[in-house]
């Protein structure tokens, strides 16, 4: 299981260190509020053929999806099995919408723009919690921004279908502080990760942050929109930058190596047991960068770095890694964090997707219901990841403590949202 980030931890102790009884919190009040905060959300359907309320219809989803549902028509025997509850909140008809219905109406909608809205709702109130305990979310050190390309294989057509399609492909961007997907933008099947990084980085807030990527996206224009961001950036270095690969590899000989290490400031050791397996990293970071003869053409670009990668396995076997980067700072402590922490993206962000939400089996064929299923399976996560503190299991887990025990589970995550009667618990007990 990824480790939880570093703000997720903190809410934790929170209401450990309290020892917080949520059963005597209301759940209502988050759901309606959450509710009324999706209504802001422009209904764009003619009057006529408006049967059911829009935000009605993304709560329903999203409380589907939290509930184990992973497909339109899973979605719809959630809202006819839960309607009795649902309309405790939510304003419905004579009858609960069909999976064509949930299928055309979500597919409509701005997905980034309802992320947003939802994003927003939830880091409110993780904010909420902190400052509750005077602990701020925004820390001295570096939060890292993780970007990466994930596909949805289930989405794919091949030629005999009719038409082909490409797997939906999707560049995201997650934080490892607060365990998130910050932000993401959809390739388009006629482009590439290249421009959709750009794009991307126009809808994220870089600032006093560290950006991360691999090796295909390491060009000269996302360098230099991090920089426009206000942010700075470590990026990784593979043949694709042939030559520039090549001087790097180069530049870190033995006798740099060994001179490197004698520095504090220059070289980072870490040893960790993963997998049964002992893993050793080393980094190393040089601001000896003058001799690049195209230095100025990478804005902002002040060091150079390795990480050597060794693993010993249980039965003996070694394995060692080289990996180069170029970083806009000189700092090997936030060096090799951001080298470590760019893996989040793929282990907290991707892994879930497939593993807890069924995403690269998601069959829809339509791509804009495609985008937006997973937009609603990246909010689920985010509402599962700020309340596994309680439950103490994977997220999987509490999913399908959802579907058994709906009810009872749901109101119980909502309640852990009920910033108002945490407040009013923890000033009681000064």
């Amino acid at each position: 299981m990824p480790k939880r980030s570093k703000t997720l931890q903190d809410i934790c102790d929170i209401f450990e260190e309290n020892d917080v009884d949520i059963g005597l919190f209301d759940d209502s009040v988050i759901l309606k509020e959450l509710r009324e905060k999706l209504g802001i959300i422009t209904d764009k359907r003619h009057d006529a053929y408006i049967k059911y309320k829009l935000e009605d219809v993304i709560m329903i989803t999203l409380l589907a999806v939290l509930s184990n549902a992973n497909e339109w028509l899973e979605i719809e025997e959630f809202a006819k099995s839960k309607r009795e509850w649902l309309e405790t909140f939510l304003e419905l008809p004579d009858r609960t919408p069909s999976d064509d219905t949930f299928r055309i109406i979500i597919s409509s909608l701005d997905s980034n723009y309802v992320y947003n809205i939802a994003l927003e709702f939830l880091i409110d109130k993780m904010n909420d919690i902190l400052s509750m305990m005077n602990k701020d979310s925004s820390s001295t050190e570096k939060e890292i921004i993780s970007i990466d390309g994930k596909t949805s294989c289930g989405s794919k057509r091949n030629k005999t279908d009719k038409p082909a399609k490409k797997a939906l492909h999707t560049m995201n961007a997650y934080s490892s502080s607060c365990g998130f997907c910050m932000g993401q933008v959809f390739v388009d099947e006629k482009s590439n990760e290249i421009p959709a990084m750009k794009e991307l980085l126009n809808i994220i807030d870089v600032r006093n942050t560290i950006v991360t990527w691999d090796a295909l996206n390491t060009q000269k224009g996302t360098v230099e929109k991090v920089v426009e961001g206000k942010g700075d950036y470590v990026g990784a270095l593979k043949r694709n930058q042939q030559n520039f690969y090549q001087d790097v590899k180069d530049y870190f000989d033995e006798d740099i190596i060994e001179k490197l290490k004698k520095s504090n400031s220059s070289y980072k050791k870490t040893t960790e047991k993963e997998h049964s397996a002992i893993v050793t990293r080393e980094y190393y970071l040089s601001d000896d960068i003058n001799w690049f003869h195209n230095k100025e053409k990478w804005k902002k670009l002040e060091a150079i770095g390795l990480e050597r990668k060794t693993v010993k396995k249980k039965n003996g076997e070694i394995i060692n890694s080289e990996r180069f980067f170029i970083a806009s700072f000189n700092d090997i402590n936030n060096f090799s964090k951001a080298v470590r922490e760019h893996w989040g993206v793929e282990n907290g962000l991707h892994w879930h997707l497939d593993f807890t939400f069924k995403d690269d089996k998601n069959t829809t064929m339509a791509k804009t219901g495609a985008k937006n299923l997973q937009i609603f399976k990246k909010l689920s996560m985010a509402i599962l990841k700020l309340v596994q503190t309680m439950y103490k299991c994977s997220l999987k887990l509490i999913r399908y403590k959802l579907s058994l025990k709906f009810e009872y589970e749901i109101e119980r995550i909502f309640k852990m949202l009920n910033t108002y009667e945490l407040r009013n618990l923890l000033d009681s007990k000064k």
